[in-house]
């Protein structure tokens, strides 16, 4: 038991102490029964390594170990209700902004509607925590920005309802409060006879720090400070008095909590003997984070300090050129602690910095133990409701689709998801090659019921899928509840599969349990929320979501840890990380408070933003005098160059400026420790040799292997680059074509040829009256078919409209010339020699007056010169040779077939802004010439040593292929020469 005394019993335990330790050392050392201690503490993470070290034995009773939040659900006083739920009081809030925003608009955009709703209710609970009447808020000098204060202060009065006495339905800030107070009045009338202590806690917030203040006062109580600074004179202590000013300093908590019990820093008592494990040190971070206004005490008391690589012999400085390297590094050191037996734990705010050593320790099968988790909306579960969300209410298109039907957790309940894999991938392959741009709830079925031979199985599948997309129709301005059934009928239907029951392995895991609450309170409280439109719910749902943690139920290694700032102050860790120590990351920028300044803010008794740097400065302080630290950060971040953490900038300051100290030299041997740890883990990830870069390649394959057809067009590939026709015909790999369909230059060049293929096919007279709407008549009818986009449809008919005049002017040209023969006329020839079939499938041909054919090729694009025509692109020219050898004698649809004549011409016409014409050189390049150059060409290609040479000859340098990642383009470039090599 505690001896008796007139003063409030405050102790405390310096920085570098493991904590939990020393306090539990402490415990049993003044109290035998143990089992009559009431302990409070700040986080559950420090309650379970309290609870670890009571293990370690011997046997014993154990003390009562409590958060000090769980204050807010005693239910001690009579009849004071449940506190309510943060999310109903959220939606309570969200739903009285709504009103205020649809009444007036001009205060905030809709889109805020969440944002401000939640910044209300953290204001709220802050108010309720600090005592704060929003009656208080109106009294405030706000003569320099009434502006502004007029539009937070609609705001604002929004909160006054749940501040009126008698409130029926406190939140947990404010029920805390009021715990708090009862029990403080209770204890004044009759103390209680059992000890009280707070540990661990700054009471930094305004119920805890009267609890604390309360029960420092008892004959029974006292207060364990973690982290308190023993080499902070008094004066500086007496100078923390400016909330303005010092609320960054790691020991302003402290000092605002001695002044408000009278009491120095002297009267502060060693909870235990523990010693830090650097005294040296200490003093050394002690005097690096002085305030600024005394920090000429630098010099002063520098001389101090000693030999300051005594005081760093432990401490190392990695600074690192990009993330990666830092985070490969910290992994590195954390597998050699792992080897030594030591218990290290990486402390740091950087989420992203966490899983990027997580993923590196994966090289060694290293598992660490995270205390944050997985973040809710990263898992299986959290990303499929996800998904969900965001395929409803608009068009479905074939990659929101597959993404549901790809996911892990889809099909779960049916032990046949390997055959659903299966029909998920013949259906992504017919939505890529064949698929509407979006999916309708008839899109699936069809498909499957026109699958040859598909089994029952395979349309009840496609009929499963489309009940799916029936639900993602799921729109409207309904209540939230009725948006949240529907959201998760879509879910639990994918999970499930066709015909089953339950919900798969959606909620059967700890990610998938914590979802299933989450969407459990948001049915609870959903009737707070009242209605809402879809893009709303979504953004609550996101919200919510994001809100979550998960830790993964895998076995983690107990040696390796990684905690947030907060957690420093459990302690216990032999090797200490911190990395990320960069400004911006630790300590982060105070977010923004859209009502109050920092002034406002003091006036009203709120907290200032510097709070929270001030709390990371006391984690930084603690962890930073562990027994062995790591101080790691990255010079640049993805993008920029960054600037050191303030704290790493005072120690390096502070040491490069006391030279007699050894301070320059001790700084030195920091980073030379920290560079020979870069040193190593670049040299982990640099390649142990080198690997030869690819030559150009050009494959020879057996002549029986080579392809036996090829089609006008791909005559020009076969010139220009061989290599894609060994890809496509040899080894018969072809290029998927695109998941989502998109409005660009080949489907525009599609649509375009059809409308002139249809407008041609009714035979106009182009110099009629009536031409002009009757070709825009076919582009509305074939765009409204095969366009869906209204505003891309509204661009194309525009643009058609500004090309229609030209091209029917040409067209009454060329009609004059000859009659409508051929369109998409198929021909087909064997080409003798090398015993090859040229096939062509010809735009359109007419016949002259004398019986000879005319060739039209219509170009959207660029059109080919005649010197490209000569050489490389010789569509036209070999059109023109198959027509006088009859390869077009098949009859197609209407039109009879062309059969063997003479050429008259051919030409390309584009059809552009440009309206440009471009006949084939024929007299020139004669058909019976440019067949005979054709024989020569396929029959070289048919040599044994002919190799299929990649980018051949390319038209442009920015030329590049479906296989340039085959031909490991890039390894070699255009100026290396080709290596035939002989396949057999």
């Amino acid at each position: 038991m505690f001896d008796p005394t007139d003063q409030p019993r405050v102790f405390g335990l310096q920085p570098g102490v493991d904590f939990a330790t020393g306090l539990v050392d402490g415990l049993t050392e003044r109290f035998g029964d143990l089992s009559r201690v009431r302990l409070f503490v700040n986080t559950s993470r420090m309650q379970r390594r309290i609870r670890s070290v009571f293990d370690a034995g011997p046997a014993r009773l154990l003390p009562r170990v409590q958060l000090v939040t769980d204050l807010a659900f005693e239910g001690t006083l009579a009849g004071l209700p449940v506190p309510v739920s943060g999310l109903r009081r959220r939606l309570e809030l969200s739903r009285a902004v709504s009103r205020l925003l649809d009444a007036a608009p001009e205060l905030a955009p809709r889109s805020a509607l969440f944002d401000l709703s939640d910044s209300l209710a953290s204001l709220m609970d802050e108010m309720h925590g600090e005592g704060v009447d929003p009656a208080s808020l109106a009294d405030l000098d706000v003569s320099d920005q009434s502006g502004h204060w007029q539009r937070s202060l609609t705001f604002l009065n929004i909160l006054q309802a749940y501040f009126i006495d008698g409130f029926d339905a406190p939140d947990a800030a404010a029920r805390q409060r009021i715990v708090v107070k009862a029990m403080i009045a209770r204890w004044e009338a009759q103390p209680p006879a059992e000890p009280i202590i707070i540990a661990g806690s700054t009471g930094s917030r305004g119920a805890t720090a009267l609890l604390m203040q309360a029960v420092s006062r008892l004959p029974q109580g006292a207060i364990v400070l973690p982290g308190f600074d023993r080499d902070m004179p008094q004066s500086v202590w007496d100078g923390l008095d400016d909330a303005l000013h010092h609320e960054d300093h790691p020991q302003y908590r402290f000092a605002k909590m001695m002044q408000a019990l009278n009491v120095t820093a002297k009267d502060v008592q060693d909870w235990a003997p523990t010693p830090p494990p650097s005294s040296a040190r200490n003093k050394l971070i002690s005097l690096s984070l002085r305030p600024a206004p005394v920090t000429d005490q630098w010099r002063a008391e520098g001389a101090d300090l000693g030999d300051l690589r005594d005081a760093t012999t432990q401490v190392t400085l990695i600074e690192t050129d990009s993330p990666r390297i830092e985070a490969e590094t910290i992994a590195l050191r954390l597998r050699q602690a792992a080897a030594d037996g030591l218990t290290a734990a990486l402390i740091t705010p950087d989420r992203m910095l966490t899983r990027q050593v997580a993923a590196a320790l994966d090289r060694w099968q290293i598992r660490a133990d995270d205390s944050a988790g997985l973040p809710l909306a990263l898992s299986a579960p959290g990303r499929l409701l996800t998904h969900v969300m965001d395929a409803m209410g608009g068009d479905i298109t074939a990659e929101a689709l597959l993404v549901l039907l790809k996911h892990p957790l889809t099909h779960t309940a049916s032990p046949d998801r390997n055959q659903h894999l299966l029909w998920t991938r013949e259906l992504e392959l017919h939505l890529r090659r064949h698929g509407p741009p979006f999916i309708g709830p008839q899109t699936v079925s069809d498909w499957a019921a026109g699958v040859k031979n598909a089994p029952d199985e395979q349309i009840e599948w496609g009929t499963w899928v489309g009940q799916v997309v029936t639900l993602l129709g799921h729109d409207g301005t309904l209540p939230i509840a009725d948006h949240l059934e529907t959201h998760l009928t879509a879910t639990v239907m994918l999970a499930a599969g066709p015909h089953a029951k339950g919900s798969g392995e959606l909620f059967l895991q700890a990610p998938g349990k914590a979802a299933k609450g989450i969407c459990d309170a948001l049915a609870r409280d959903a009737d707070a929320g009242g209605d809402l439109d879809l893009r709303d719910y979504t953004a609550l749902f996101r919200t919510l979501l994001a809100q979550g943690q998960v830790r993964e139920p895998e076995a983690t290694d107990p040696r390796i840890l990684i905690w947030g700032t907060l957690e420093a102050r459990v302690g216990g860790a032999d090797l200490v990380i911190l990395g990320g120590l960069n400004d911006g990351v630790w300590p982060g920028t105070p977010k923004p408070d859209p009502w109050l300044n920092r002034a406002m803010r003091q006036k009203a008794g709120l907290l200032l933003p510097e709070r929270q740097i001030g709390l990371s400065a006391h984690d930084y302080q603690q962890a930073a005098c562990a027994p062995q630290v790591v101080i790691t950060r990255s010079r640049r971040s993805s993008d920029a160059e960054t600037v050191p953490s303030r704290w790493v900038n005072r120690l390096t300051n502070l040491m490069s400026g006391l030279p007699d100290q050894h301070g320059p030299e001790a700084l030195e041997q920091m980073r030379a420790r920290g560079n020979e740890w870069i040193a190593r883990a670049v040299a982990v990830s640099a390649p142990v040799q080198e690997i030869a870069r690819a030559t150009r390649p050009a494959p020879c394959p057996p002549v029986a292997a080579r392809p036996k057809d090829i089609s006008v067009t791909q005559i020009k590939t076969l010139y220009r680059d061989p290599f894609v026709i060994y890809a496509q015909k040899v080894l018969r790999l072809r290029a998927l074509d695109p998941l989502l369909a998109d409005a660009d230059v080949p489907m525009k060049g599609t649509i375009f040829h059809e409308i002139l293929e249809k407008f041609i096919a009714q035979r106009p007279d182009a110099s009629a009256p009536g031409a002009y709407d009757q070709f825009m008549g076919v582009a509305r009818n074939v765009l409204a078919a095969q366009c869906p986009w209204p505003t891309v449809r509204l661009q194309w008919m525009t643009q058609l409209q500004s090309l229609a005049h030209g091209f029917l002017a040409d067209e009454a040209q060329r009609q004059q010339a000859g009659q409508l023969l051929a369109l998409e006329a198929w021909g087909e020839i064997t080409v003798p020699g090398p015993d090859m079939r040229l096939t062509c499938k010809a735009d359109r041909m007419d016949e002259t007056a004398s019986g000879a054919v005319i060739i039209y090729d219509y170009k959207t694009g660029a059109i080919p010169t005649e010197k490209q025509q000569v050489r490389f692109d010789k569509q036209l020219l070999l059109e023109a040779a198959m027509v006088e050898r009859g390869a077009f004698s098949t009859k197609r649809g209407a039109f009879a077939a062309v059969g063997t004549r003479n050429v008259a011409g051919a030409a390309f016409l584009g059809f552009n802004a440009a309206m440009k014409t471009v006949p084939a050189p024929l007299d020139d390049h004669p058909p019976t010439k440019v067949w005979a150059e054709l024989v020569t060409f396929l029959t070289m290609t048919r040599q044994v040593d002919w190799g299929y040479v990649a980018r051949r000859a390319p038209a442009v340098t920015s030329y590049d292929s479906y296989y340039d990642h085959l031909s490991r383009y890039g390894e070699w470039t255009d100026a290396d020469a080709a290596v035939k090599v002989v396949l057999t």
